[in-house]
């Protein structure tokens, strides 16, 4: 029997976390059943369960997945010259999480079942802590670069900075599933301009 390769174990969950994520898009995450992910893949039963235990490690690995991309975008932006702006890299990850789920309901589903799920909340804590720390690293490099703060200061900016960012992303998501009329490209350009008052 040929041995299965790392590379293709990889697609193969990716083939299951991409079906996964297309399932709790269209249905909700508590309206999607393992049967319905299984029937979306294509795959046997037995080839989602040899990955997967059950729907909560779905939305662990398909979490992971969208977060993983956006550090991506992240090491992308650290390697442009220049790099883009604080205001500019929320524009950047807010594409990057739409384009990849396509509607950010999803994101607000899962959100609202930490308080009551102790998986979720787990993940959404270990989640939150690398977020933090990925802006924050950003921020205190692009505050020493491109507004001349020494590496302490650029740094001690960035930490009482970092939330603020999370929560300008988070708004973003809340908002465009909410309010039918929000503006997206409006918000962005808001945040650009509160950026440049704070220059």
């Amino acid at each position: 029997m040929p041995k299965v390769t790392e590379e293709h174990r990889t697609a193969r969950r990716r083939q299951i976390t991409d079906a996964a994520l297309r399932c709790f898009a269209r249905t909700g995450f508590q309206q999607t059943s393992m049967a319905d992910i299984i029937a979306e893949s294509g795959l046997s039963a037995g080839a989602i369960y040899g990955h997967y235990k059950s729907k909560e490690d779905l939305v662990e690995a398909t979490v992971t997945d969208v977060l993983d991309a956006r550090f991506v975008d992240l090491a992308e932006a650290r390697r442009r010259d220049p790099q883009p702006s604080p205001a500019q890299l929320v524009g950047l990850l807010v594409h990057g999480l739409t384009a990849q789920i396509g509607d950010l309901q999803l994101l607000l589903q899962v959100w609202g079942q930490v308080p009551i799920n102790p998986a979720l909340a787990r993940l959404a804590a270990h989640i939150g802590t690398r977020i933090r720390t990925m802006l924050g690293d950003y921020l205190a490099e692009w505050y020493h670069r491109y507004r001349g703060l020494d590496v302490e200061s650029a740094r001690r900016a960035a930490d009482d900075d970092v939330a603020l960012y999370v929560g300008i992303v988070q708004g973003y998501v809340v908002q465009t599933v909410l309010f039918d009329d929000f503006d997206g490209e409006h918000y962005l350009a808001a945040v650009e301009r509160m950026e440049l008052r704070g220059s």
